[in-house]
């Protein structure tokens, strides 16, 4: 039976996936999922409390795959260059566009995505931000203050530009993409945490 509940869970989040990364948020409602899962209702409220509990389920199983990637392996791996993890992130996304809507686009405009994400830093911003250190010390953020502020900026900036990327507005390779958001992203640490010499 366990067995069997775990397998319908899977479906759900593959079709539920499926539609999010393909139609958008508001595709997904509960008719529209267990029409496409071949699941009545019943299967559905024995994983899920309600469609917006499926949306942030989905969302988290797109974000553990791009984690299962950034964090090594074994605290012996070598940490990861900034270029290195955006990197990861561009093949993560460029592998199935699906992730990138899931992860990026969708909670700029669905409430509850947003939600969801709101407090949290994204899967790359939390393999980046510690990257810093192997960069320059003086990049880190000092205080939660201004944590928050080059969170806010690098989200901001790297959303943007892996979806003008993955929306073939931007004509770069996949390498020069993440040399130059490489660049990007030191230039930003750069102003948020720049130290006066009383600093």
């Amino acid at each position: 039976m366990d067995d069997r509940s775990a397998e319908r869970r899977a479906q759900l989040l593959d079709v539920g996936f499926d539609m999010i990364g393909t139609h958008g948020a508001p595709s997904v409602t509960l008719r529209a999922v267990c029409r496409e899962a071949g699941l009545s209702p019943r299967y559905f409220y024995e994983s899920f409390a309600d469609r917006e509990e499926l949306l942030t389920a989905v969302y988290d199983h797109a974000e553990a795959g791009l984690l299962a990637r950034l964090v090594p392996a074994n605290e012996a791996a070598p940490k990861l260059s900034i270029r290195e993890i955006i990197d990861i992130c561009a093949e993560y996304f460029e592998e199935d566009p699906r992730r990138a809507r899931t992860l990026l686009r969708e909670p700029l405009s669905d409430d509850v995505l947003r939600a969801h994400q709101a407090g949290r830093s994204p899967a790359f911003l939390s393999a980046i931000i510690p990257a810093l250190g192997g960069v320059d010390d003086k990049l880190l953020p000092r205080d939660s203050t201004e944590l928050s502020v080059l969170a806010a900026a690098l989200a901001g900036v790297s959303i943007s530009l892996y979806l003008e990327w993955l929306d073939g507005r931007i004509e770069l390779k996949r390498d020069e993409l993440a040399e130059m958001a490489d660049r990007l992203v030191t230039a930003i640490a750069e102003v948020v945490t720049t130290r006066g010499e009383g600093g």
